[in-house]
């Protein structure tokens, strides 16, 4: 079993992007006593097998070389013998040669947010953030330090998806599919954002680009979307039950059912300070109101043909759509468009499934491992992915 947890050592984000409306509010850092009240925390939550810690923000390495010092080993030995895994979503600004071995040592992975070629980012992010961003992925590259891009898609760069693609496929860097959405904190964002018809023509439109492709890039968002319905399970968490799984903690010890709530006093669910368990966090307004509206979604897209690894979407698009309220449909307001993937995913499948390469493999040979799936791009990464829970 594996558990998420995020933690956000400092709400301060230097950036400023324009779609957020940064910089964020001053924020206090995280001090060793959360820290350890976040451990006490964890173990009274129960036991787990692996435990993936990602260090999130605002931005993350405003916390400083002094506070991975000590929180990295801190958690790493205080909770073994959980396999602890450690991240961080960062904009790379502040990373250093000292950060870097320091990452190395303790397996580290790193998070970063571009999106696109400047002139693209920098429309969206502001003068000067690409260069910044992309000096400190050649730094990582250097230590050798595994890196993902996170890349945002709003209603100024959606149409550029092809140059997007490009300059991702060009650099060698794997990245995920993020689109605009509402914001519960920065309503002016919402200039920003993009329709769910939009939505669904980029995904499309990546899923060929990607699929001509595979041997120079991943999209981590398409290959779990791929493998979730040979699977029937989500694989990442806008399509599971993520309530409590996805935790997060922000800088003074509040708890928040996942990172975008953090700083929304609303949603606080409790305090690591008070050793919260989880029969203590199901107490909270807040967990009633999410756990509510699980049961609801299973009421309300049941007899979905995808519901069972959708499960309705995230709770924060349809909160932030809605003015920060559940109404009469607690849907993502992407569902058409994770449908319509899901659908188009579906039928190509099939089609290579039964296609006269893929039957002809099946035939020559026995391959206990690969099955049925033998021939075919999406039959591949379905075929690469982990296996079904």
């Amino acid at each position: 079993m594996t558990r998420h947890l995020l933690l956000v050592p400092s709400l301060e984000c230097p950036a400023g992007c324009k779609y957020c409306f940064g910089p964020h509010e001053r924020s206090d850092i995280m001090n060793r006593s959360t820290i350890e009240a976040i451990i006490k925390w964890q173990k009274s939550l129960g036991k787990v097998d692996i435990l993936d810690i990602i260090f999130h923000g605002g931005e993350p390495l405003i916390a400083g070389i002094d506070f991975y010092h000590m929180a990295l080993p801190l958690l790493k030995n205080s909770l073994l013998p959980v396999n602890v895994r450690f991240g961080i979503q960062s904009n790379l600004w502040l990373l250093t040669e000292e950060l870097c071995e320091l990452f190395l040592k303790y397996n580290v992975s790193i998070g970063t947010s571009l999106d696109g070629p400047e002139h693209i980012n920098d429309r969206q992010r502001g003068n000067g953030y690409f260069m910044r961003t992309m000096e400190g992925i050649k730094l990582a590259r250097r230590y050798g330090i595994s890196f993902g891009c996170i890349c945002t898609f709003t209603s100024q760069s959606i149409y550029n998806y092809t140059e997007i693609f490009n300059f991702f496929m060009n650099e060698g860097i794997n990245f995920t599919i993020h689109p605009a959405v509402p914001s519960l904190k920065y309503k002016l964002s919402d200039y920003w954002t993009i329709s769910p018809k939009e939505y669904g023509e980029l995904f499309v439109n990546l899923l060929k680009c990607y699929l001509s492709s595979l041997d120079k890039i991943r999209i981590s968002t398409l290959d779990s979307m791929i493998r979730s319905i040979s699977f029937q399970h989500g694989g990442i968490c806008t399509f599971s039950d993520c309530l409590g799984n996805y935790l997060a903690v922000g800088p003074k010890g509040d708890i928040y059912p996942c990172q975008r709530f953090v700083g929304v006093k609303e949603y606080r669910m409790g305090n690591v300070n008070y050793y919260q368990s989880t029969s203590k966090l199901s107490s909270s307004l807040v967990w009633q109101i999410f756990e509510a509206r699980q049961q609801h979604i299973k009421e309300e897209c049941g007899d979905c043909f995808h519901f069972d690894y959708c499960r309705g979407g995230c709770p924060y698009n349809a909160l932030a759509e809605n003015g920060g309220v559940f109404k009469e449909s607690m849907r993502d307001t992407f569902c058409q468009t994770y449908k319509r993937l899901f659908s188009v995913i579906t039928d190509m499948a099939l089609e290579e499934l039964f296609s006269n390469e893929n039957m002809d493999a099946v035939i020559k040979s026995v391959d206990p491992d690969s099955g049925l799936l033998r021939r075919g791009r999406l039959i591949s990464i379905i075929r690469d992915g982990v296996k079904p829970i």
